[in-house]
């Protein structure tokens, strides 16, 4: 099992986020919206939950 965590300061590669598949976890991190390369990221994260990756919002747990 992979975990990416994507925050305001830091992020995997989007190539690596794409890659992500079932059993693997995506983080969002309070305040990740505001990165320049946020619509990028939204892109990669679909391709990656589509492939079953699961993905845990953490702006919205906040």
């Amino acid at each position: 099992m992979a975990v990416s965590i994507i925050s305001p300061a830091a992020a995997p590669a989007l190539g690596d986020v794409r890659a992500l598949g079932e059993r693997d976890l995506i983080i969002i991190a309070a305040g990740c919206r505001g990165r320049r390369d946020w619509p990028r990221y939204m892109d990669a994260i679909g391709v990656a939950v589509t492939r079953g990756a699961r993905l845990i919002n953490a702006e919205e747990t906040v």
